[in-house]
Protein backbone atom coordinates (compact mmCIF):
# COMPACT_ATOMS: atom_id res chain seq x y z
CA UNK A 1 0.00 0.00 0.00
CA UNK A 2 1.38 3.41 -0.98
CA UNK A 3 1.99 6.06 1.70
CA UNK A 4 -0.77 8.22 0.21
CA UNK A 5 -3.34 5.39 0.50
CA UNK A 6 -2.29 4.74 4.09
CA UNK A 7 -2.87 8.44 4.93
CA UNK A 8 -6.29 8.38 3.27
CA UNK A 9 -7.32 5.24 5.20
CA UNK A 10 -6.23 6.83 8.51
CA UNK A 11 -8.15 9.97 7.54
CA UNK A 12 -11.33 7.92 6.86
CA UNK A 13 -11.33 6.54 10.45
CA UNK A 14 -11.11 10.00 12.07
CA UNK A 15 -13.96 11.80 13.83
CA UNK A 16 -15.76 14.61 11.91
CA UNK A 17 -14.10 17.32 14.06
CA UNK A 18 -10.66 15.84 13.49
CA UNK A 19 -11.26 15.67 9.73
CA UNK A 20 -12.28 19.36 9.72
CA UNK A 21 -9.16 20.37 11.66
CA UNK A 22 -6.83 18.37 9.37
CA UNK A 23 -8.54 19.82 6.26
CA UNK A 24 -8.13 23.36 7.64
CA UNK A 25 -4.42 22.83 8.35
CA UNK A 26 -3.84 21.44 4.86
CA UNK A 27 -5.63 24.45 3.31
CA UNK A 28 -3.45 26.84 5.34
CA UNK A 29 -0.36 24.97 4.21
CA UNK A 30 -1.37 25.19 0.54
CA UNK A 31 -2.07 28.94 0.83
CA UNK A 32 1.32 29.48 2.50
CA UNK A 33 3.10 27.53 -0.23
CA UNK A 34 1.24 29.56 -2.86
CA UNK A 35 2.29 32.83 -1.22
CA UNK A 36 5.87 31.62 -1.07
CA UNK A 37 5.84 30.74 -4.75
CA UNK A 38 4.33 34.15 -5.59
CA UNK A 39 6.96 35.85 -3.45
CA UNK A 40 9.70 33.96 -5.25
CA UNK A 41 8.18 34.97 -8.58
CA UNK A 42 8.46 38.63 -7.57
CA UNK A 43 11.98 37.99 -6.33
CA UNK A 44 12.99 36.78 -9.79
CA UNK A 45 11.33 39.80 -11.36
CA UNK A 46 13.34 42.18 -9.19
CA UNK A 47 16.62 40.42 -9.82
CA UNK A 48 16.33 40.04 -13.59
CA UNK A 49 19.74 40.31 -15.24
CA UNK A 50 20.35 43.51 -17.17
CA UNK A 51 17.50 45.38 -15.46
CA UNK A 52 18.13 48.37 -13.20
CA UNK A 53 15.47 48.26 -10.45
CA UNK A 54 14.34 51.37 -8.58
CA UNK A 55 11.73 51.39 -5.84
CA UNK A 56 9.70 54.17 -4.26
CA UNK A 57 6.53 54.65 -2.23
CA UNK A 58 3.54 55.57 -4.36
CA UNK A 59 0.88 54.37 -6.75
CA UNK A 60 0.91 54.61 -10.54
CA UNK A 61 -2.42 55.82 -11.93
CA UNK A 62 -2.15 57.69 -15.23
CA UNK A 63 0.89 57.63 -17.51
CA UNK A 64 -0.02 60.92 -19.12
CA UNK A 65 2.11 64.05 -18.54
CA UNK A 66 -0.93 66.35 -18.58
CA UNK A 67 -2.22 64.74 -15.37
CA UNK A 68 1.10 64.19 -13.61
CA UNK A 69 0.63 67.24 -11.35
CA UNK A 70 -1.54 65.15 -9.06
CA UNK A 71 0.71 62.15 -8.45
CA UNK A 72 4.49 61.88 -7.98
CA UNK A 73 4.62 58.34 -9.39
CA UNK A 74 2.91 59.43 -12.60
CA UNK A 75 5.27 62.38 -12.89
CA UNK A 76 8.27 60.03 -12.51
CA UNK A 77 7.14 57.84 -15.39
CA UNK A 78 6.21 60.81 -17.58
CA UNK A 79 9.70 62.24 -17.09
CA UNK A 80 11.16 59.20 -18.84
CA UNK A 81 8.50 58.59 -21.49
CA UNK A 82 7.65 62.08 -22.73
CA UNK A 83 9.54 65.21 -23.78
CA UNK A 84 8.57 68.89 -23.63
CA UNK A 85 9.50 71.87 -25.75
CA UNK A 86 11.84 72.75 -22.89
CA UNK A 87 13.71 70.69 -20.30
CA UNK A 88 15.05 71.57 -16.88
CA UNK A 89 18.57 70.68 -15.74
CA UNK A 90 18.51 70.28 -11.93
CA UNK A 91 22.31 70.35 -11.77
CA UNK A 92 22.70 73.58 -13.77
CA UNK A 93 19.37 74.85 -12.33
CA UNK A 94 18.32 76.25 -15.66
CA UNK A 95 16.07 75.66 -18.67
CA UNK A 96 17.23 74.41 -22.05
CA UNK A 97 15.53 73.60 -25.33
CA UNK A 98 14.41 70.00 -25.81
CA UNK A 99 11.89 69.24 -28.57
CA UNK A 100 12.49 72.83 -29.63
CA UNK A 101 15.68 73.60 -31.53
CA UNK A 102 15.50 77.26 -30.55
CA UNK A 103 13.25 79.74 -28.77
CA UNK A 104 12.90 83.47 -29.39
CA UNK A 105 11.20 85.88 -27.00
CA UNK A 106 9.92 89.22 -28.28
CA UNK A 107 11.27 92.45 -26.77
CA UNK A 108 7.95 93.12 -24.98
CA UNK A 109 7.97 89.63 -23.45
CA UNK A 110 4.58 88.71 -24.93
CA UNK A 111 5.55 86.40 -27.78
CA UNK A 112 7.55 83.16 -27.68
CA UNK A 113 8.45 81.51 -30.97
CA UNK A 114 9.71 77.92 -30.96
CA UNK A 115 11.45 76.29 -33.89
CA UNK A 116 11.14 72.51 -33.57
CA UNK A 117 13.77 69.83 -34.14
CA UNK A 118 13.34 67.81 -37.33
CA UNK A 119 14.84 64.54 -36.03
CA UNK A 120 12.25 63.54 -33.43
CA UNK A 121 10.16 60.37 -33.65
CA UNK A 122 7.36 59.08 -31.46
CA UNK A 123 7.92 55.64 -29.93
CA UNK A 124 5.71 54.18 -32.69
CA UNK A 125 8.21 55.80 -35.11
CA UNK A 126 5.75 58.33 -36.49
CA UNK A 127 7.33 61.81 -36.96
CA UNK A 128 6.83 64.49 -34.31
CA UNK A 129 5.32 67.69 -35.78
CA UNK A 130 4.06 71.15 -34.89
CA UNK A 131 0.53 69.70 -35.03
CA UNK A 132 1.34 67.68 -31.89
CA UNK A 133 2.35 70.87 -30.05
CA UNK A 134 -0.77 72.79 -31.06
CA UNK A 135 -2.91 69.77 -30.23
CA UNK A 136 -1.42 69.48 -26.72
CA UNK A 137 -1.63 73.13 -25.68
CA UNK A 138 -4.63 74.39 -27.63
CA UNK A 139 -6.88 71.42 -28.34
CA UNK A 140 -6.34 69.63 -25.01
CA UNK A 141 -5.15 71.99 -22.26
CA UNK A 142 -7.36 74.90 -23.35
CA UNK A 143 -10.41 72.71 -23.91
CA UNK A 144 -13.25 73.45 -21.42
CA UNK A 145 -13.46 69.74 -20.59
CA UNK A 146 -9.80 69.40 -19.60
CA UNK A 147 -9.59 68.44 -15.92
CA UNK A 148 -6.15 69.65 -14.79
CA UNK A 149 -6.88 73.11 -13.37
CA UNK A 150 -3.17 73.77 -12.73
CA UNK A 151 -2.20 73.46 -16.40
CA UNK A 152 -5.44 75.05 -17.56
CA UNK A 153 -4.70 78.10 -15.41
CA UNK A 154 -1.09 78.29 -16.69
CA UNK A 155 -2.21 78.54 -20.33
CA UNK A 156 -5.42 80.50 -19.81
CA UNK A 157 -5.79 83.23 -22.41
CA UNK A 158 -2.57 82.30 -24.25
CA UNK A 159 -2.83 82.10 -28.03
CA UNK A 160 -1.15 79.04 -29.55
CA UNK A 161 -0.69 78.76 -33.29
CA UNK A 162 1.43 77.11 -35.97
CA UNK A 163 3.21 79.81 -37.97
CA UNK A 164 5.29 77.58 -40.27
CA UNK A 165 5.91 73.90 -40.90
CA UNK A 166 8.37 73.72 -37.97
CA UNK A 167 7.42 76.80 -35.94
CA UNK A 168 4.91 77.33 -33.11
CA UNK A 169 4.09 80.66 -31.52
CA UNK A 170 2.69 81.43 -28.06
CA UNK A 171 1.24 84.91 -27.43
CA UNK A 172 0.68 86.00 -23.81
CA UNK A 173 -1.72 88.64 -22.52
CA UNK A 174 0.86 89.88 -20.02
CA UNK A 175 4.64 89.36 -19.77
CA UNK A 176 5.58 86.38 -17.62
CA UNK A 177 9.27 85.59 -17.19
CA UNK A 178 8.30 82.24 -15.68
CA UNK A 179 6.43 81.15 -18.81
CA UNK A 180 9.16 78.84 -20.16
CA UNK A 181 8.91 76.74 -16.98
CA UNK A 182 5.40 75.71 -18.08
CA UNK A 183 6.76 74.28 -21.32
CA UNK A 184 8.59 71.34 -19.76
CA UNK A 185 5.24 69.51 -19.79
CA UNK A 186 5.27 66.48 -22.08
CA UNK A 187 3.72 66.74 -25.54
CA UNK A 188 0.98 64.27 -26.55
CA UNK A 189 0.70 62.53 -29.97
CA UNK A 190 -2.15 64.00 -32.01
CA UNK A 191 -2.27 61.00 -34.34
CA UNK A 192 -3.23 58.73 -31.44
CA UNK A 193 -5.50 60.98 -29.36
CA UNK A 194 -7.24 63.49 -31.63
CA UNK A 195 -10.44 61.42 -31.66
CA UNK A 196 -10.65 61.16 -27.86
CA UNK A 197 -13.14 63.53 -26.15
CA UNK A 198 -11.01 65.71 -23.88
CA UNK A 199 -13.40 65.22 -20.98
CA UNK A 200 -12.67 61.47 -21.22
CA UNK A 201 -8.90 61.76 -21.69
CA UNK A 202 -8.24 60.68 -18.09
CA UNK A 203 -9.88 57.32 -18.85
CA UNK A 204 -8.19 56.66 -22.19
CA UNK A 205 -6.38 53.33 -22.65
CA UNK A 206 -3.48 55.44 -23.92
CA UNK A 207 -2.69 56.30 -20.29
CA UNK A 208 -1.46 52.76 -19.58
CA UNK A 209 0.05 52.16 -23.02
CA UNK A 210 1.55 55.59 -23.66
CA UNK A 211 3.58 56.64 -26.69
CA UNK A 212 6.01 59.48 -26.11
CA UNK A 213 9.19 60.98 -27.54
CA UNK A 214 11.36 60.57 -24.43
CA UNK A 215 14.52 58.48 -23.89
CA UNK A 216 12.51 55.44 -22.73
CA UNK A 217 9.46 53.67 -24.09
CA UNK A 218 7.05 51.50 -22.12
CA UNK A 219 7.66 47.76 -22.34
CA UNK A 220 5.03 46.64 -19.81
CA UNK A 221 2.79 48.02 -17.08
CA UNK A 222 1.74 45.82 -14.15
CA UNK A 223 -0.62 47.41 -11.63
CA UNK A 224 -1.52 45.68 -8.37
CA UNK A 225 -3.00 46.80 -5.06
CA UNK A 226 0.12 45.52 -3.30
CA UNK A 227 2.47 47.46 -5.58
CA UNK A 228 3.04 48.22 -9.25
CA UNK A 229 5.96 47.81 -11.56
CA UNK A 230 6.63 49.40 -14.94
CA UNK A 231 9.30 48.30 -17.40
CA UNK A 232 10.94 51.01 -19.48
CA UNK A 233 13.42 50.24 -22.26
CA UNK A 234 15.74 52.59 -24.09
CA UNK A 235 14.21 54.05 -27.26
CA UNK A 236 16.91 53.35 -29.85
CA UNK A 237 15.77 56.24 -32.07
CA UNK A 238 15.83 58.87 -29.31
CA UNK A 239 17.03 62.18 -30.70
CA UNK A 240 19.32 63.21 -27.82
CA UNK A 241 22.05 61.57 -25.68
CA UNK A 242 21.27 57.91 -25.13
CA UNK A 243 20.95 56.84 -21.49
CA UNK A 244 23.61 54.52 -20.04
CA UNK A 245 20.99 52.20 -18.54
CA UNK A 246 19.13 50.28 -21.29
CA UNK A 247 16.28 48.94 -19.14
CA UNK A 248 14.77 50.29 -15.92
CA UNK A 249 12.08 48.63 -13.83
CA UNK A 250 10.25 50.90 -11.39
CA UNK A 251 8.57 49.26 -8.39
CA UNK A 252 6.04 51.04 -6.19
CA UNK A 253 5.34 50.21 -2.55
CA UNK A 254 2.49 51.06 -0.22
CA UNK A 255 4.83 52.25 2.52
CA UNK A 256 8.49 52.91 3.22
CA UNK A 257 8.91 49.86 5.47
CA UNK A 258 7.92 47.53 2.63
CA UNK A 259 10.29 49.38 0.28
CA UNK A 260 13.33 49.11 2.54
CA UNK A 261 12.61 45.45 3.28
CA UNK A 262 13.36 44.89 -0.42
CA UNK A 263 16.58 46.93 -0.35
CA UNK A 264 18.56 43.82 -1.28
CA UNK A 265 16.69 43.54 -4.57
CA UNK A 266 16.89 47.24 -5.50
CA UNK A 267 19.57 49.14 -7.41
CA UNK A 268 18.20 52.44 -6.16
CA UNK A 269 15.46 53.79 -3.88
CA UNK A 270 14.05 57.31 -3.94
CA UNK A 271 11.95 59.63 -1.79
CA UNK A 272 13.21 58.16 1.50
CA UNK A 273 12.18 60.26 4.50
CA UNK A 274 15.52 61.45 5.89
CA UNK A 275 14.23 61.56 9.45
CA UNK A 276 12.88 58.03 9.71
CA UNK A 277 14.23 54.72 10.96
CA UNK A 278 14.48 53.39 7.42
CA UNK A 279 16.96 56.14 6.54
CA UNK A 280 19.11 55.13 9.53
CA UNK A 281 19.04 51.52 8.40
CA UNK A 282 20.00 52.39 4.82
CA UNK A 283 22.84 54.60 6.05
CA UNK A 284 24.61 51.47 7.30
CA UNK A 285 23.92 49.47 4.14
CA UNK A 286 27.22 48.94 2.30
CA UNK A 287 25.38 48.71 -1.02
CA UNK A 288 24.16 52.32 -1.14
CA UNK A 289 25.26 55.91 -0.87
CA UNK A 290 22.51 58.20 0.45
CA UNK A 291 22.19 61.60 -1.23
CA UNK A 292 20.07 64.19 0.64
CA UNK A 293 17.93 66.64 -1.32
CA UNK A 294 15.23 69.21 -0.66
CA UNK A 295 12.30 70.17 -2.88
CA UNK A 296 10.83 73.52 -3.90
CA UNK A 297 8.02 72.47 -1.57
CA UNK A 298 6.59 73.78 1.68
CA UNK A 299 3.95 73.24 4.33
CA UNK A 300 2.15 76.42 5.35
CA UNK A 301 -0.76 77.68 7.44
CA UNK A 302 -3.07 79.97 5.47
CA UNK A 303 -5.45 82.44 7.16
CA UNK A 304 -8.75 82.96 5.36
CA UNK A 305 -8.82 86.77 5.30
CA UNK A 306 -12.54 86.72 4.43
CA UNK A 307 -13.19 85.32 7.92
CA UNK A 308 -14.83 88.02 10.12
CA UNK A 309 -12.05 87.73 12.73
CA UNK A 310 -9.02 86.81 10.62
CA UNK A 311 -9.60 89.70 8.23
CA UNK A 312 -7.94 91.85 10.95
CA UNK A 313 -4.17 91.96 10.45
CA UNK A 314 -3.58 92.46 14.19
CA UNK A 315 -5.24 89.14 14.96
CA UNK A 316 -3.22 87.29 12.32
CA UNK A 317 -0.10 88.90 13.78
CA UNK A 318 -1.07 87.83 17.31
CA UNK A 319 -1.61 84.22 16.25
CA UNK A 320 1.71 84.14 14.36
CA UNK A 321 3.49 85.44 17.50
CA UNK A 322 1.79 82.86 19.73
CA UNK A 323 2.68 79.86 17.55
CA UNK A 324 6.00 78.23 18.43
CA UNK A 325 7.10 76.88 15.05
CA UNK A 326 10.05 75.01 16.54
CA UNK A 327 7.52 72.41 17.74
CA UNK A 328 6.10 72.06 14.21
CA UNK A 329 9.33 70.83 12.63
CA UNK A 330 9.43 67.04 12.65
CA UNK A 331 12.29 64.68 11.85
CA UNK A 332 13.28 64.90 8.20
CA UNK A 333 12.20 68.53 7.80
CA UNK A 334 13.79 71.97 7.78
CA UNK A 335 12.16 75.13 9.06
CA UNK A 336 11.17 77.80 6.51
CA UNK A 337 9.87 81.29 7.24
CA UNK A 338 9.23 83.01 3.93
CA UNK A 339 8.66 82.48 0.25
CA UNK A 340 12.40 82.03 -0.28
CA UNK A 341 11.99 78.75 1.67
CA UNK A 342 14.86 79.69 3.98
CA UNK A 343 15.21 79.42 7.76
CA UNK A 344 15.04 82.88 9.39
CA UNK A 345 14.64 81.79 12.99
CA UNK A 346 17.24 84.33 14.11
CA UNK A 347 15.25 87.18 12.56
CA UNK A 348 13.16 88.90 15.26
CA UNK A 349 10.36 89.27 12.68
CA UNK A 350 9.64 85.56 13.11
CA UNK A 351 10.33 85.30 16.85
CA UNK A 352 7.87 83.64 19.23
CA UNK A 353 6.37 86.03 21.77
CA UNK A 354 3.31 84.47 23.37
CA UNK A 355 2.94 87.23 25.98
CA UNK A 356 2.89 89.99 23.37
CA UNK A 357 0.57 87.97 21.13
CA UNK A 358 -1.95 87.40 23.91
CA UNK A 359 -1.81 91.10 24.87
CA UNK A 360 -2.85 92.02 21.33
CA UNK A 361 -5.88 89.76 21.71
CA UNK A 362 -6.70 91.28 25.09
CA UNK A 363 -6.41 94.83 23.71
CA UNK A 364 -8.73 93.97 20.82
CA UNK A 365 -11.32 92.80 23.34
CA UNK A 366 -10.94 89.05 23.22
CA UNK A 367 -10.89 88.33 26.95
CA UNK A 368 -10.41 84.98 28.65
CA UNK A 369 -13.40 83.62 30.53
CA UNK A 370 -13.50 81.37 33.58
CA UNK A 371 -12.90 78.38 31.34
CA UNK A 372 -9.74 79.98 29.95
CA UNK A 373 -11.23 80.44 26.48
CA UNK A 374 -11.51 83.83 24.79
CA UNK A 375 -14.74 85.54 23.77
CA UNK A 376 -15.68 88.93 22.32
CA UNK A 377 -17.73 91.58 24.11
CA UNK A 378 -20.90 89.76 23.04
CA UNK A 379 -19.80 86.59 24.76
CA UNK A 380 -19.13 84.80 21.46
CA UNK A 381 -16.17 82.42 21.72
CA UNK A 382 -13.21 82.83 19.37
CA UNK A 383 -13.40 79.58 17.38
CA UNK A 384 -11.61 78.64 14.17
CA UNK A 385 -11.95 75.71 11.79
CA UNK A 386 -8.58 74.31 10.72
CA UNK A 387 -8.76 72.28 7.49
CA UNK A 388 -5.80 69.97 6.91
CA UNK A 389 -4.97 67.75 3.95
CA UNK A 390 -4.53 64.08 4.81
CA UNK A 391 -0.89 64.07 3.62
CA UNK A 392 0.07 66.28 6.57
CA UNK A 393 0.80 64.51 9.88
CA UNK A 394 -2.06 64.82 12.37
CA UNK A 395 0.52 65.78 15.00
CA UNK A 396 1.05 69.13 13.25
CA UNK A 397 -2.63 70.12 13.22
CA UNK A 398 -3.00 68.91 16.82
CA UNK A 399 0.04 70.92 17.96
CA UNK A 400 -1.41 74.08 16.40
CA UNK A 401 -4.72 73.34 18.13
CA UNK A 402 -2.95 72.75 21.46
CA UNK A 403 -0.90 75.95 21.34
CA UNK A 404 -3.87 78.13 20.40
CA UNK A 405 -6.04 76.51 23.07
CA UNK A 406 -3.41 77.45 25.65
CA UNK A 407 -3.85 81.02 24.40
CA UNK A 408 -7.64 80.74 24.79
CA UNK A 409 -8.57 80.11 21.14
CA UNK A 410 -10.76 77.15 20.21
CA UNK A 411 -9.69 75.23 17.08
CA UNK A 412 -11.75 72.53 15.38
CA UNK A 413 -9.54 70.32 13.18
CA UNK A 414 -10.99 68.79 10.02
CA UNK A 415 -9.01 66.44 7.75
CA UNK A 416 -9.96 65.84 4.12
CA UNK A 417 -8.49 64.34 0.98
CA UNK A 418 -9.23 63.95 -2.71
CA UNK A 419 -12.37 65.49 -4.14
CA UNK A 420 -13.70 66.43 -0.70
CA UNK A 421 -10.53 68.41 0.07
CA UNK A 422 -10.69 70.20 -3.29
CA UNK A 423 -14.37 71.00 -2.74
CA UNK A 424 -13.79 72.50 0.70
CA UNK A 425 -10.83 74.51 -0.55
CA UNK A 426 -12.68 75.80 -3.62
CA UNK A 427 -15.59 76.86 -1.41
CA UNK A 428 -13.12 78.29 1.13
CA UNK A 429 -14.84 76.39 3.93
CA UNK A 430 -12.19 77.00 6.57
CA UNK A 431 -10.83 79.65 8.87
CA UNK A 432 -7.30 78.31 8.49
CA UNK A 433 -5.87 75.87 5.97
CA UNK A 434 -2.88 73.60 6.54
CA UNK A 435 -1.53 72.87 3.09
CA UNK A 436 1.49 71.22 1.48
CA UNK A 437 2.47 72.66 -1.90
CA UNK A 438 5.18 72.42 -4.53
CA UNK A 439 6.04 75.63 -6.32
CA UNK A 440 7.52 73.74 -9.25
CA UNK A 441 10.29 75.20 -11.33
CA UNK A 442 10.04 78.74 -10.01
CA UNK A 443 8.96 80.92 -7.11
CA UNK A 444 6.10 82.52 -8.98
CA UNK A 445 4.08 83.99 -6.11
CA UNK A 446 1.34 85.31 -8.40
CA UNK A 447 -0.96 82.25 -8.00
CA UNK A 448 -0.45 82.28 -4.21
CA UNK A 449 -0.98 85.95 -3.45
CA UNK A 450 -2.47 87.92 -6.34
CA UNK A 451 -6.02 89.09 -5.69
CA UNK A 452 -7.18 87.71 -9.06
CA UNK A 453 -6.45 84.21 -7.71
CA UNK A 454 -8.70 84.61 -4.66
CA UNK A 455 -11.46 82.49 -6.16
CA UNK A 456 -12.63 78.91 -6.45
CA UNK A 457 -10.00 77.90 -9.01
CA UNK A 458 -7.18 80.10 -7.70
CA UNK A 459 -4.35 79.16 -5.36
CA UNK A 460 -4.66 82.30 -3.23
CA UNK A 461 -5.95 80.20 -0.32
CA UNK A 462 -5.91 83.21 2.02
CA UNK A 463 -8.26 85.19 -0.26
CA UNK A 464 -5.75 87.95 0.41
CA UNK A 465 -6.16 91.20 -1.53
CA UNK A 466 -3.53 93.92 -1.41
CA UNK A 467 -2.29 96.54 -3.87
CA UNK A 468 1.26 95.93 -2.63
CA UNK A 469 1.28 92.18 -3.19
CA UNK A 470 -0.57 92.54 -6.51
CA UNK A 471 2.02 95.03 -7.74
CA UNK A 472 4.99 92.96 -6.56
CA UNK A 473 3.75 89.62 -7.91
CA UNK A 474 3.07 91.26 -11.28
CA UNK A 475 6.49 92.94 -11.31
CA UNK A 476 8.24 89.65 -10.41
CA UNK A 477 6.54 87.94 -13.35
CA UNK A 478 7.61 90.70 -15.74
CA UNK A 479 11.21 91.03 -14.54
CA UNK A 480 13.53 88.98 -16.80
CA UNK A 481 16.78 89.68 -14.91
CA UNK A 482 17.33 87.12 -12.10
CA UNK A 483 19.16 89.52 -9.77
CA UNK A 484 16.40 92.13 -10.00
CA UNK A 485 13.82 89.37 -9.60
CA UNK A 486 15.50 88.33 -6.34
CA UNK A 487 15.28 91.89 -5.02
CA UNK A 488 11.57 91.97 -5.77
CA UNK A 489 11.11 88.59 -4.08
CA UNK A 490 12.88 89.92 -0.97
CA UNK A 491 10.51 92.88 -0.91
CA UNK A 492 7.54 90.55 -1.30
CA UNK A 493 8.80 88.44 1.61
CA UNK A 494 8.92 91.57 3.76
CA UNK A 495 5.34 92.50 2.84
CA UNK A 496 4.12 88.96 3.61
CA UNK A 497 5.80 89.11 7.04
CA UNK A 498 3.92 92.36 7.73
CA UNK A 499 0.51 91.36 6.41
CA UNK A 500 0.70 87.67 7.44
CA UNK A 501 -1.82 86.03 5.10
CA UNK A 502 0.24 82.86 5.50
CA UNK A 503 2.67 81.33 7.99
CA UNK A 504 5.37 79.24 6.31
CA UNK A 505 6.37 76.20 8.38
CA UNK A 506 8.70 73.61 6.87
CA UNK A 507 10.18 71.90 3.84
CA UNK A 508 11.02 68.18 3.76
CA UNK A 509 14.43 66.59 3.26
CA UNK A 510 14.64 63.29 1.39
CA UNK A 511 17.30 60.68 0.62
CA UNK A 512 18.05 59.10 -2.73
CA UNK A 513 19.79 55.74 -2.31
CA UNK A 514 22.11 54.90 -5.23
CA UNK A 515 24.77 52.22 -5.78
CA UNK A 516 28.17 53.19 -4.42
CA UNK A 517 29.77 52.30 -7.77
CA UNK A 518 28.00 55.06 -9.72
CA UNK A 519 29.21 58.59 -10.38
CA UNK A 520 27.99 60.80 -7.47
CA UNK A 521 24.48 62.21 -7.79
CA UNK A 522 25.01 65.85 -8.69
CA UNK A 523 22.10 67.71 -7.10
CA UNK A 524 21.18 68.50 -3.49
CA UNK A 525 18.04 70.42 -4.34
CA UNK A 526 15.31 69.35 -6.75
CA UNK A 527 12.11 71.04 -7.76
CA UNK A 528 10.23 67.76 -8.22
CA UNK A 529 11.21 64.23 -7.19
CA UNK A 530 11.09 63.34 -10.88
CA UNK A 531 14.03 65.66 -11.64
CA UNK A 532 16.34 62.95 -10.33
CA UNK A 533 15.45 60.95 -13.43
CA UNK A 534 17.15 63.44 -15.73
CA UNK A 535 20.38 62.50 -13.90
CA UNK A 536 20.12 58.87 -12.75
CA UNK A 537 19.99 57.05 -16.13
CA UNK A 538 23.32 58.64 -17.09
CA UNK A 539 25.23 58.04 -13.86
CA UNK A 540 27.16 54.98 -15.00
CA UNK A 541 28.81 57.04 -17.75
CA UNK A 542 31.84 59.23 -17.27
CA UNK A 543 30.87 62.86 -16.65
CA UNK A 544 30.25 64.84 -19.83
CA UNK A 545 33.08 67.15 -20.84
CA UNK A 546 31.47 69.00 -23.73
CA UNK A 547 30.02 72.47 -23.21
CA UNK A 548 26.28 72.44 -22.43
CA UNK A 549 23.77 74.10 -24.70
CA UNK A 550 22.95 77.75 -24.09
CA UNK A 551 20.38 78.17 -21.31
CA UNK A 552 17.24 80.20 -21.83
CA UNK A 553 18.14 82.58 -18.99
CA UNK A 554 21.55 83.77 -17.86
CA UNK A 555 21.22 82.60 -14.28
CA UNK A 556 19.20 80.17 -12.25
CA UNK A 557 15.49 80.87 -12.04
CA UNK A 558 15.14 79.04 -8.74
CA UNK A 559 17.25 79.48 -5.65
CA UNK A 560 16.92 77.92 -2.25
Amino acid sequence: MTPLKKLLRIFSYMQAGEKFLISLLVAILLVSVGQLLFSNFKFVTKNEKGVFAEGFVGKIKILNPLFADFNDADRDMSEMIFSGLMKYDPQKRNFYTDLAESVDRSSNGLKYTFKLRNDVLWHDEKPFTTDDVVFTFKDVIQDPGFKNSILKNSFDGIEVKKTAESTVEFTLKKPNSYFVSNLVVGILPKHLLEGTPIVDLEKSTFNLKPIGTGPYKVSSVNLDSNGDYVDLVEFDKYYDTKPAIPKIRFFTYNNENALTEDAGFMNSMSKINSGGENAKSLATNAKFTLYPYTLNQFTALYFNTDHPILKEKKIRKAIAMILDKSKFIFAGEQRVDSIDLADHKDDTTFAVDKVAGEKILEDIGFKKGADGMRANDKGEKVTFTLLSMSKIPEDLANEIKKQLKEAGIEVIVQVAEGEELIKQINERRYSMLLMKQNMGYNRDAYPLLHSSQANALGLNFSNFKSFRTDGLTEAIRKEPTPKDKEKLLSELSRVISEEIPVVFISTPVYFYALPKATIPFGANSLDFHSDRLSIMPYLTQEPKTEEPAEPVVEETTTTK
